[in-house]
């Protein structure tokens, strides 16, 4: 299983431990960032709705909890704009070209959010909330 398999589907039947009863599970429909030439199409994109990059280092545990977050609050966050995943230990010249041309210093993790072709707000680590994110996308 590849790591975007997981990501596939939006809503998956999930079985509770305890009992029989399905609830659906929602998850941020992820966009695969894994080429610097997707950028461009990023920044159109942008002016329709918001893009949010989402840069996660496999290797990292504070990322990988700041990924679990976000996936836990994927129902109040879904709908705010377009959802990057960008795996920069497998796609690290992708990484770096996002820090150069969007004028961002590369950390991760590290959430991007770009509108109307420019960066709106940027954060890493425990500053990626859901909190924080919608305060960005409501503030500005």
């Amino acid at each position: 299983m590849g790591i975007f398999d997981r990501f596939k589907s939006n809503r998956e039947a999930v079985k509770q431990e305890e009992g029989e009863q399905a609830f659906a599970k929602v998850s941020l429909p992820w966009n695969p960032l894994l080429r610097a030439d997707q950028i461009p199409g990023l920044m159109n994109q942008s002016h329709d709705k918001p893009i949010l990059i989402f840069k996660h280092s496999t290797r990292c545990i504070i990322s990988a909890m700041v990924l679990r977050e976000l996936e836990a609050n994927a129902e109040k966050l879904t709908e705010l704009g377009h959802w990057y995943y960008l795996d920069l230990i497998a796609n690290r010249d992708c990484s770096n070209k996002i820090a150069q041309e969007l004028k961002v210093v590369h950390q991760s993790p590290q959430l991007i959010i770009v509108r109307n072709g420019a960066v709106l707000w940027d954060a890493s680590h425990q500053a990626i909330t859901p909190e924080t994110i919608l305060d960005a996308l409501t503030s500005a």
